[in-house]
């Protein structure tokens, strides 16, 4: 693996993608554990988190495969 700044760049870009989420759900956590929405806030929350983790996913692999080259 080549170490270059265009990688830690990269890399980066996608740990802060993967703390983006966390805050993100650690905040949805809260307001579900608090009662401050209902179930179908939670049911959009899940798919919501779901589109998320998605696009963390294709950022690492992005990550990945640059590192790669």
């Amino acid at each position: 693996m080549n170490l270059t700044i265009e990688n830690v760049e990269l890399w980066l870009a996608a740990l802060a993608a993967i703390a983006g989420l966390g805050v993100w759900g650690y905040k949805k956590w809260l307001s579900i554990k608090e009662g401050g929405i209902s179930l179908g806030e939670v049911l959009d929350a899940v798919e919501e988190a779901a589109d998320k983790v998605e696009e963390v996913k294709e950022q690492v692999e992005e990550a990945i495969e640059e590192t790669k080259e």
